[in-house]
Order: C-alpha cells, then structure tokens, then sequence
C-alpha cells in the first residue's frame, strides 16, 4: 500500500535520471530532464514511458505539485497504449503485410528472372530475388527499397511543407531510426531529422510531423505562441497526430 502523497527525501530531484512517482492510487516512473525553458511538460510515449521536462531552477515540491495535477493524465495515457500489442518482428515471407504511405501491402516473395527488384503494384508488394528462401536477402532488398523511397518523399514533403512559411532558409534533412519522437529541429546545423519510420504514415501525417518541427525554428517551445503557429499552417493537426499513432500502433 502506497502512501497518499509523494515522500521528499531531498530538496530537489537528480536531472537525466529515472524517479517513480506515487500519489493515491497512481504510480509511474519517469525520466526527468532540467533544461533552459519556463514552463513544465510531461510526455507519455507509446511505449508508455514517461518523460518531464523542467525549468534548471525548478524545486523538487514544485515539480512534485506538477504530477500530481498530470498524474491522472498520465495514467490514461499509459492505460491508452498499454491497449494496442507491440508489433511483431517480420518475418519477411510471402504473406506478411508491410506499411507504405498510410496502406497496408502483402508482401509476395519471387524467383527473379533477371536483376533482383522489388516492385509495388495492385496491392503487393513484390520482392524478385535470386533467392527467395532466404530471408535477410528479402530483408535487405526491402530495407533499401524502403531507404530510396523514404529519402525521395521526405525531400519531396519538406519543400512542400516549406513554402507555408516565411522562413529564408530551407533545413537540411536527416533521416534516422528513433525511438521516441516523430521527429526534431536542431537549431544548428538548422536540420530537420524525421524517423525513418514515418514512410509508413500517410503524406498529411508525414506533414504534419514536418509542419511541427518547421514550427520550432521560430519557437522552441510548445508554448501558445507554437500552438497557434502549428494552428494557422495546419488547422487539423490533433487529427493528423492522433490518426498517426493510431495507425502506427494498430
């Protein structure tokens, strides 16, 4: 049995570390991280992890309070993800089904004739491979497949996104594997890195996740300035992010 309220062994709580919180009948770990803003955030991640971002002044009973008024949020949100099953690993044979741009494929794994190829027509996506039973030559046929259409609609989606705004300078693009985040903007070198995953959302999710990081070149911050910023570019945006961890998660 927990108690009711949050006990303060110290004065003030260690940064880029775990804590687990306790508060009635709610309980969560969660990373803590201290870092030049004004205000607090909480973040429940897919995976359920939780991570709070702080003020470098802020007091352990200041972000102690904090939780406890996002603690119910937070649960829900656990609860909320702990709902869909993590996916599972591919398997790459014929039958499986593959993402790509917001549609589902079945993959179709073929003796090729001439160079190996991997082909998207009529709802399947076909991999042609000198050897067909083997699996990661399936896999790294699929992975570079993957790689040269990600790269071309990424670059393709971020000039689009760009002209929305006034900004001078377009952002150079990095695409990588993450774990926790859709994206972010990293303010020097001025780049825009995307999760290479995000190939298998639709072309507005895949907007909307630019349009967001376009947004923190102005505005670091997910304050009212940014939230009316991402509204006036892109009205629909808490559909496009819902609809996008729906999908990816189901």
């Amino acid at each position: 049995m927990h108690n009711s309220e949050f006990n303060l062994h110290y004065s003030s709580l260690r940064t880029n570390a775990m804590h687990t919180f306790v508060f009635e009948n709610v309980e969560f770990d969660y990373h803590l991280i201290k870092e030049e803003r004004k205000t607090m955030a909480a973040t429940v991640y897919p995976n359920q992890s939780v991570v709070v971002k702080v003020p470098l002044e802020a007091k352990a009973r200041r972000i102690n309070d904090f939780l406890k008024r996002k603690c119910t949020w937070v649960h829900k949100q656990q609860r909320y993800f702990a709902r869909f099953k993590p996916p599972s690993e591919k398997q790459y044979v014929s039958g499986e089904t593959f993402r790509y741009l917001g549609r589902t494929y079945k993959l179709l794994v073929r003796k090729a004739k001439g160079d190996p190829r991997v082909s998207l027509q009529h709802g399947t996506l076909t991999v042609y491979s000198a050897f067909p039973k083997n699996r990661l030559i399936t896999r790294k046929l699929l992975d570079a497949w993957y790689a040269e259409k990600t790269e071309r609609v990424f670059r393709e989606r971020l000039a689009v996104c760009f002209g929305l705004f006034d900004y001078a300078e377009l952002p150079s693009l990095g695409i990588r594997k993450l774990k926790k985040r859709w994206g972010s903007y990293l303010e020097k070198p001025h780049r825009i890195i995307l999760n290479q995953d995000l190939i298998q959302a639709s072309k507005a999710q895949i907007d909307y996740v630019i349009v967001h990081e376009l947004c923190h070149v102005r505005h670091k911050q997910h304050n009212q300035a940014f939230r009316t910023l991402l509204e006036s570019k892109l009205p629909n945006w808490e559909k496009l992010k819902t609809e996008l961890e729906l999908k990816l998660l189901a």
